[in-house]
């Protein structure tokens, strides 16, 4: 099927309609002017037939004269005279009926007896009164033999008198014949005229079909098509798509259907992943409230016993050094490394205790226009200087200044952490990819690295609090989630992707460039953990010291 436009379709469908008008019309036409024409003709042959009667009626009265009188020749004379008056109406009539045509034959044989009758009356007043001189009354009469005068004498009155008597019936039979023929005719443009009428009716009759065919497929079905589509997608049916291939605007609207759904689909997943991330937000704020009054609540309480066991050990420590001087070498290093151990995992509890002191604690946040570019390579050259990284490479090329409307301090702990975990998920040979630019109108930073990775399970909650995948000892779980706080506090957004384990991970820190109205305080505000060098050669050395306690254990065990 052609692929036409609507305004094509619709001149089509005027075009069906304009021909079943016109195929009617000319069905109508054609029968009412065969049955116009058959009445003419009867109409008109009914009138030359009355025009005839009065003839006859005239020349009936024709009698020959029996004695010669006066009377009798007048009376003979006046009677002549009104059958000619009455062969002229009838020839006038038969004269009109061949000029319209409303006879069957041309109606010469009529004539030929109309000029006979002419000629005989005309004959009949010259014999009665010679003065009178007739002549043939009907145009175009031929002058007969029998009117000159001496040969009219020739012919008896009352021969010529049954002659016209017997001319003048003549006419009926011929016009019986006449009638006769027109109603054959009549009875013939009748059949004609309803097999055309029928015809028509048939015609018009399939092409009303095909006009209903194609209106319900170019219109009907369409719009029911579209119809149902927009039904099923306010029930939720965003991945309904309307197949239409009518070629027309209606597969134009269909189609940009089809695309307000899809970008329905599209929005409404991107909102369903916005509830899902603003949910798992909101269960992360409520986790970290927790562990704020958690912290503020139990951390105190922790924190003297701790100090008092560090205490206790170290100075027991100090007196049984000389008594274990004196003894036995073996027990002297076991009770040392246990007491030493003793007072490691006492200062590590004590560090725990004051990073949940950190994370619950609130400031107000001192926002100024910080080149991240310095700071970032800051924290490179100091993370580089540490023991434990020395063989890992960290590539980081500024190409543009980029400045930010952040708190420094906290935005360097920020850096920190992420390096640092990037750091320790890397093998020894691992490179750590930082790169910073503007993205959509904010700083980004993207830190990339090629180490563990991690699955989907973990990408969900890897900034929950106390969610770590380091083994036991060697992490608390709330340095990602410090730097998701910072970051929020900050206006900013921080994203995690990895494309599996093993494939390494990145992520994505984008801060405001201009400042912007803070909509409400700070809920929440940790302490500049991390951000100084002697805090970040402490933490080494701690971490140091963990190694070498393992260590010890490991032997005294």
């Amino acid at each position: 099927m052609p692929k036409w436009p609507i305004r094509v379709k619709l001149i089509a469908g005027l075009s069906l309609v304009v021909g079943m008008m016109l195929t009617l019309m000319g069905g109508a036409i054609f029968s009412l002017s065969a049955f116009h024409a058959s009445n003419l003709m009867h109409t008109d042959l009914l009138r030359e037939l009355g025009a005839s009667k009065e003839m006859i009626k005239h020349v009936a009265r024709l009698e020959a004269p029996r004695d010669g009188s006066p009377e009798e020749k007048r009376a003979l004379q006046v009677a002549a005279r009104d059958a000619r008056k009455a062969l002229v109406a009838y020839f006038d009539e038969l004269r009109k009926n061949a000029i319209r045509r409303n006879r069957v034959d041309d109606g010469m044989s009529e004539r030929g007896l109309a000029f006979g009758i002419d000629s005989d009356l005309a004959a009949i007043l010259n014999e009665i009164d010679p003065a009178e001189k007739a002549q043939p009354a009907l145009p175009g009469t031929p002058v007969w033999v029998e009117l000159n005068p001496d040969v009219a004498r020739a012919v008896p009155t009352a021969k010529r008198i049954d002659r016209l008597f017997h001319q003048v019936m003549q006419l009926p039979t011929k016009l019986h014949g006449d009638v006769y023929s027109i109603t054959l005719n009549s009875r013939r443009q009748y059949e004609a005229g309803r097999v055309i009428v029928w015809l028509s009716a048939l015609t018009v009759l399939g092409m009303l079909i095909a006009l209903a065919v194609l209106f319900n497929r170019w219109v009907l079905y369409p719009v029911r098509l579209l119809q149902r589509g927009v039904r099923r997608v306010a029930r939720g049916s965003f991945d309904y798509a309307i197949e239409l291939n009518t070629g027309d605007e209606m597969q134009a609207l269909a189609e940009a259907f089809n695309d307000m759904t899809a970008r329905l689909r599209v929005t409404y997943a991107d909102l369903e992943r916005q509830v899902q991330e603003r949910s798992r937000q909101l269960v992360r704020s409520e986790r970290l409230a927790g562990v704020g009054f958690l912290a503020a609540g139990v951390a105190h309480e922790i924190n003297n016993p701790l100090a008092s066991i560090a205490f206790c050990s170290e100075a027991l420590e100090n007196r049984l050094a000389p008594m274990l001087a004196a003894g036995d070498v073996a027990d002297a290093k076991v009770v040392q490394n246990y007491l030493r151990m003793v007072q490691e995992e006492a200062f590590r509890c004590k560090s725990i205790t004051e990073k949940l002191l950190d994370f619950s604690r609130c400031g107000e946040i001192k926002r100024e226009r910080t080149d991240l570019a310095g700071l970032i390579q800051g924290v490179v050259e100091m993370v580089r200087h540490m023991g434990k990284y020395r063989r890992k490479k960290i590539t980081f090329i500024p190409k543009e200044a980029v400045l930010a409307h952040v708190d420094a301090q906290e935005i360097k702990q920020v850096v920190l952490n992420l390096v640092v975990n990037a750091l320790d998920s890397m093998a020894e040979d691992g490179t750590l990819r930082i790169d910073l630019r503007h993205a959509e109108g904010m700083a980004e930073m993207v830190f990339s690295d090629d180490g563990c990775g991690m699955p989907a399970e973990v990408l969900e909650n890897i900034f929950e609090p106390f969610f770590t995948r380091r083994r036991v000892g060697k992490g608390t779980g709330l340095g990602l989630s410090i730097t998701h706080r910072i970051v929020s506090q900050h206006s900013g957004e921080i994203h995690a992707t990895s494309p599996g384990e093993g494939l390494g991970a990145t992520f994505s820190v984008r801060l405001p460039v201009q400042p912007r109205e803070a909509s409400a305080p700070a809920k929440s505000r940790p302490r500049d953990v991390l951000a100084e060098g002697p805090a970040v050669l402490a933490i080494a050395r701690h971490d140091e010291e963990e190694e070498e306690a393992e260590a010890i254990g490991r032997r005294a065990g």
